[in-house]
């Protein structure tokens, strides 16, 4: 007896292949739900990351801030600003913070202790509705320390900003009237307590969607209280006094080491300039005839104090440093290129001519 073999009918195939095909769309709709979900807390968990290190920034600068020996005590200004009813405030400083960028002397690439340093809004020309942060810096310290806004290179911090507010406390107490503003050459002393409010947006928007979502429904907030160092009233008032020794044949604080020392500044009467002005000391033991620090067998002028000198005598600029802005990024808010290149430090470093100060 034969024994007939059945097959699946075209009808119970295609009942087959429906119920698969239904099966793998709910399958594929779930994973990309879960991928797109996973995407999504990424990039606010990287969002909740990024408030905080901007505020790291901000409070190292905000510590440590330089106040000794500054012009009419221009190291502190902070500006409270608007851009579209939203704060934008603008804060201008100088700090001992390391500069991020560099200037090469000899066979090295030396940062400035002592640099100018600010942070300012504008309007993000793609989301007009949020706003960029930008921090400034100058790598050395002019003469107007908080006025040259197109000096020095600009660095992008974040491109979705909210608003960034500062107020300024005169004590570290809560009852303690709250400031807008903060200009320490008028004050003469830095705020006690800093504190800073950044709103960032949660989540980034792309131009196409940006009429369909808000930023201020989706904004992350940080706050922070910065206490600054106390007494700074004090601290502006002061001056460094260079120690004095006591050498062989000499009286007690009037004598540097090996030799009489008249004014105190700790160089011999022998090798200082002006042995009876404590304000004029010497490098290197050689005679500075005209009082701009820059020893003679240096400074390619030494008669005149407005010419220090590059580090090859030549009086050109053209020594160690380079006088060129490395491909720097223009001034976003419309200076220069940045590159503070021209002020007399610079010169003392041997930098030649330059950038667009």
């Amino acid at each position: 007896m034969t024994r007939r073999i059945r097959g699946f009918t075209l009808v119970e195939v295609l009942i087959a292949l429906s119920i698969m095909s239904l099966v793998m769309v709910a399958l594929y709709s779930s994973l990309d739900a879960t991928l797109r979900a996973r995407d999504q807390i990424e990039i606010e968990s990287r969002v909740a990351r990024l408030g905080p290190e901007i505020l790291d920034i901000v409070e190292a600068d905000l510590r440590r801030a330089w106040v000794l020996g500054i012009l009419d005590d221009q190291v502190f200004r902070g500006e409270a600003r608007m851009i579209d009813g939203e704060p934008a405030d603008s804060l201008s400083l100088l700090t001992h913070v390391d500069s991020t960028m560099t200037r090469r002397v000899d066979e090295r690439e030396v940062p400035s202790d002592v640099c100018e340093t600010g942070y300012r809004l504008r309007r993000n020309p793609l989301l007009p509705d949020v706003r960029e942060l930008w921090r400034r810096q100058s790598f050395h310290v002019d003469e107007q320390p908080l006025e040259n806004d197109d000096h020095g290179v600009y660095e992008l911090l974040h491109d979705r900003v909210v608003r960034f507010q500062v107020r300024y406390r005169e004590d570290v107490d809560r009852f303690a009237e709250e400031l807008h503003d903060w200009d320490a050459s008028a004050r003469h002393r830095l705020p006690a307590l800093v504190e800073v409010e950044l709103a960032l947006e949660a989540v980034p928007r792309t131009v196409a969607d940006m009429a369909s979502l808000s930023a201020a429904s989706r904004t992350l907030v940080y706050r922070r209280s910065i206490p600054l160092g106390g007494h700074s009233d004090l601290v502006m008032r002061v001056h460094a006094i260079p120690p004095t020794f006591t050498g062989a044949g000499g009286t007690s604080g009037s004598t540097g080491p090996g030799g009489p020392d008249s004014d105190g500044d700790g160089i011999r009467d022998s090798e200082d300039a002006d042995p009876n002005d404590p304000n004029v000391p010497v490098v290197g033991g050689d005679k500075d005839a005209d009082g701009d620090g820059v020893p003679a067998g240096v400074d390619p002028d030494d008669n005149d104090p407005d010419v220090p000198g590059s580090g090859d005598g030549s009086g050109d600029g053209s020594g160690a440093g380079s006088g060129d802005d490395g491909g720097l990024p223009d001034n976003p808010f419309g200076g220069g290129t940045g590159g503070d290149f021209n002020d007399f430090l610079d010169d003392l470093l041997g930098s030649g001519g330059g950038g667009g100060g």
